[in-house]
């Protein structure tokens, strides 16, 4: 079910962290006293992708809103690499004070099983490879971290690394949701005439209707140049529905037109929460009324239910 929020709250920036400026990590494999970092979350990524490279452990010795502070795992044994970064409140940034230089405990290769080494590194790693591609592949990535740290991450590991990302820079799945209202009024603002209709749906609390909070439930919308276009279109339609398959599935419907040189033209889109005859006739009954309001349609579909049961049923004509 597509229930997810759709008011038009802003997201909670404080809780966001944007791994921009950190994908290239400590590629130095140094750091030196005086080295800054705007956030803490910078700090902790810079140690950790340091230590998975020389393919070293550490223990956080100190974490708080001030101090950070890890060293060597073997520090008891005589290996005495250590580094302490603390917050310069005048400078609102955190600062190494103290580092005893590079690690002198090293393993010989680096492993993937490596106690740092989790999906949120790899996040920061891959990072502008998919602000760059949004479509990146899984196959891609998982080449860009091998030159890296020198093995193969696995195809799961990566893709939640890449899910991660893509979170980051577009916003989680509520947030896009809830970025709907924004987006019609934009489309709206952008060009006169576009149709757009967003049904939402109240949230029931112990069999009260909660009138603060309403969630998505359909969105049918269509373009003023596609609705002109039509009228030099041949007088058929070919409507389809893809399921989608990430959080909260659902289906998008579309209905195609085809101009004088056989051109496909996408002429209305709809989003529903399934397949049955109520969908398939909230989609064709506003098809109709906003784009295709003359007789002699004609219109051809595969066997999807909903459009099967919406063109069979008495008030759809």
């Amino acid at each position: 079910m597509l229930n997810v929020e759709a008011t038009c709250q802003q997201p909670d920036d404080a809780h966001t962290f944007s791994y921009q400026g950190l994908h290239d990590g400590n590629t130095s494999g140094k750091f030196q006293i005086g080295q800054s970092f705007q956030t803490k979350e910078e700090v902790v990524m810079s140690v950790k992708d340091y230590s998975i490279r020389r393919g070293v452990q550490y223990r956080v010795m100190e974490s708080h809103h001030l101090k950070y502070v890890r060293r060597c795992k073997e520090f008891e044994n005589g290996y005495t690499w250590m580094i302490r970064m603390a917050f310069r409140q005048r400078k609102s940034k955190w600062e190494v004070r103290r580092y005893n230089g590079a690690h002198t405990f090293l393993t010989t290769s680096i492993s993937s099983d490596h106690r740092q080494l989790n999906y949120h590194v790899i996040c920061a790693r891959i990072y502008q490879f998919v602000r760059a591609d949004a479509a990146v592949s899984i196959k891609v990535l998982q080449e860009a971290t091998e030159s890296t740290y020198g093995f193969r991450h696995s195809y799961r590991k990566v893709w939640k690394a890449k899910k991660k990302a893509v979170a980051q820079i577009y916003g989680d799945w509520e947030e896009s949701y809830t970025e709907l209202p924004r987006w019609i009024l934009r489309m709206q603002a952008t060009m006169d005439e576009t149709v757009t209709l967003l049904k939402t749906s109240p949230v029931r609390v112990g069999g009260e209707v909660d009138e603060s909070t309403e969630y998505f439930h359909r969105l049918f919308w269509t373009f003023p140049l596609c609705v002109e276009a039509f009228k030099y279109c041949k007088p058929l339609i070919s409507i389809d529905g893809t399921h989608l398959c990430e959080k909260y599935g659902g289906t998008l419907l579309l209905a195609i037109a085809q101009d004088g040189n056989s051109n496909m033209l996408p002429i209305v889109f709809a989003l529903v929460e399934g397949e049955n005859a109520e969908r398939g006739l909230f989609f064709l009954s506003h098809l109709r009324q906003h784009v295709t309001p003359q007789e002699g349609i004609l219109v051809i579909s595969d066997r999807h239910n909903g459009i099967k049961a919406a063109l069979e049923a008495p008030d759809s004509s």
